[in-house]
């Protein structure tokens, strides 16, 4: 007996613990029209859809679960996605031009000086548990961020050019800048209001998963560590009663699923257990994106041509080293790698190799003033013989007695491309290891400046400050984004002036030049960049005009798409009958 009651209580802690899966059958709950709130005011966002329905799931893809959801700690792509779902800035910028539209904030004036900036918080903001968003709560958010012992320091470089707000009222808040710089309105304008009541004793540095009080359109519904995050959307959001957020954030539920693995996770797609999946390698969208759903268009297949601003990737070299302060060993390390022959064999030639930090400021995305650096292993030979290492009697490359050894830092499954580099390198003389770790240690590993070689992919945004990336104030901040520790006079001088220019396209300007100086400098070695964004989608959403929108790729989804109940029955009755659906085009290019 004593067996069978313990059998019975194992079985239902499995099934118990057991992840549900949401199916989509057709037949999903949803109104017959759009819900429209006649007393809504302000503008219309205009890549919002009027007919849109807000109901049902989506399955979307998280890739593997980072350390923490906190982006003001953790900061990537995942957790800021996540962040934005359920917290709002003062004010953003509009959707398709280059102008400010308010989201906590009702309005605001700027002084004449353009330092100090007055906020006032729209009355009818409240947070999840139904108190108001007050100003106390923005003066919360810079104290909390600024507070030294907590490990924010992306974000201290902004706010550091700013005075403690000063509460004016209960609605309004009063920043006043410390010195004269473009951005300021923007990094007032971003930020947030935190939860005081709920989070004024409570240590920052362990917010890592839970945030039951928040003042976006969605909060935490269900979490499982290392398997799937549920978000619920708040029907009662008080920002519904805007006109900017109509036809917005229509899935009752969003459901993110962690899984590494990318060849996996497209599987998961095809067995509809992800409803959208964008593709971010060459082969499998070369070689494996034409399946039978696809072909008779019951799964959708796009290419994306938008707006969005293109940032780089490289390997960065670690400058803390003593190895990679030399010039020459760096410009020889960039000369070991084939990235034709990588783009060629991997990536199908899908990308365009980079000669640049920020390629599109340029025509075609190339710098002019920078050649692209070839495959040349004599050359490299010459470089590093020049910078003193010797090959031995077996070929390495020594220097004062010591092998030339780099290790690159990973946690990506795929490492072809590593791999076919360090055989490379191992031909000129160079030993180089692939160490492959989580997420989390590797995380630890950059926070503290501990590596020598780590492949990175930084996005862009449509107001490039490039300080937190480059300025030599940041090269030893725990945390940074100056992860490759670069100080150089000329790069701080470039920055310094771009912080008093208020004309973008002169801005612009600044910037190429500091491109060009970065070229020189060579802190990272420069890999490929993509013009287009590749998608995977089940045919039963309705999405904008050009799926995403103008600035964005797949973090659109949330905000735009919706569960189209009609087009879910029509490719349910179709996959059925073993019918065919019309096959939309491949190309959508944002006009």
């Amino acid at each position: 007996m004593k067996k069978m009651i313990l059998w019975l209580m194992l079985a239902l802690a499995f099934f118990g613990c057991k992840e549900k899966e949401v199916s989509h059958s057709g037949t999903e709950e949803c109104p017959e029209v759009p819900a429209v709130n006649a007393e809504a005011t302000g503008e219309a966002d205009p890549i919002a859809s009027s007919q849109a329905i807000a109901c049902g799931t989506i399955r979307l893809w998280g890739s593997s679960m980072p350390k923490s959801f906190n982006m003001w700690q953790d900061y990537n792509s995942f957790s800021v996605g996540i962040i934005s779902l359920m917290f709002e800035p003062l004010v953003t910028l509009h959707s398709t031009e280059d102008r400010e539209v308010g989201l906590l904030a009702e309005s605001w004036e700027i002084s004449p000086d353009s330092m100090t900036f007055t906020f006032h918080i729209d009355p009818r903001a409240r947070w999840s548990d139904g108190k108001p968003v007050t100003a106390e709560d923005v003066q919360f958010y810079y104290d909390v961020i600024m507070e030294p012992k907590n490990l924010t320091p992306i974000f201290k470089v902004g706010l550091s050019r700013f005075h403690r707000p000063e509460v004016i009222d209960s609605l309004t808040v009063s920043i006043q800048a410390k010195e004269v710089h473009w951005g300021n309105f923007w990094e007032a304008a971003g930020i947030t209001a935190f939860p005081k009541h709920v989070w004024k004793d409570k240590d920052f540095n362990t917010v890592r998963y839970e945030f039951p009080v928040v003042n976006g359109p969605y909060q935490i519904k269900n979490f499982r560590e290392d398997r799937f995050l549920e978000l619920s959307r708040r029907a009662d959001w008080w920002g519904f009663q805007k006109k900017w957020n109509q036809g917005k954030y229509n899935f009752n539920t969003i459901r993110y699923r962690f899984m590494e693995d990318r060849i996996k996770t497209l599987e998961a797609f095809k067995k509809q257990e992800l409803d959208a999946y964008p593709v971010y390698t060459s082969s499998l969208w070369m070689k494996q994106t034409d399946f039978p759903a696809v072909q008779k268009g019951y799964a959708v297949k796009r290419q994306i041509f938008n707006k969005e601003p293109i940032g780089f990737q490289g390997l960065a070299l670690n400058l803390r080293r003593e190895t990679f302060q030399d010039i020459r060993v760096r410009r020889a390390l960039a000369m070991l790698l084939n990235r034709a022959l990588i783009n060629e064999k991997y990536m199908f030639n899908q990308y365009f190799l980079l000669n640049s930090y920020y390629p599109d400021l340029w025509e075609n995305n190339q710098n002019p003033h920078a050649p692209l650096i070839a495959f040349n292993p004599d050359s490299a030979r010459i470089l590093l013989a020049e910078a003193g290492y010797v090959p031995d009697a077996e070929g390495r490359l020594m220097k004062n007695g010591k092998p030339f050894s780099v290790t690159f830092i990973t946690a990506a499954d795929d490492t072809r491309h590593l791999t076919l580099y360090q055989e490379d390198l191992k031909r000129v003389g160079i030993e180089a290891k692939i160490d492959l770790m989580s997420q989390s240690t590797l995380r630890k590993r950059l926070d503290d400046a501990d590596y020598d070689i780590y492949w990175i992919n930084w996005g862009a945004s449509r107001l490039r400050d490039p300080e937190a990336s480059w300025h030599s104030s940041t090269a030893l901040a725990k945390g940074t984004n100056n992860i490759t520790g670069l100080q150089d006079r000329m790069v701080d001088s470039l920055i310094e002036i771009q912080k008093t220019e208020f004309d973008l396209a002169k801005r612009n300007e600044i910037l190429r030049r500091l491109d060009d100086r970065l070229i020189e400098l060579m802190p990272y070695i420069l890999l490929w960049q993509s013009d287009r964004h590749r998608i995977l989608y089940w045919n039963r959403f309705g999405t904008p005009e050009f799926i995403y929108d103008k600035f964005n790729r797949e973090e659109s989804i949330p905000v735009y798409w919706w569960y189209d109940k009609p087009q879910a029955e029509t490719l349910q009755k179709a996959m059925a009958k073993d019918e065919s659906l019309p096959v939309p085009p491949l190309d959508i290019h944002y006009r």
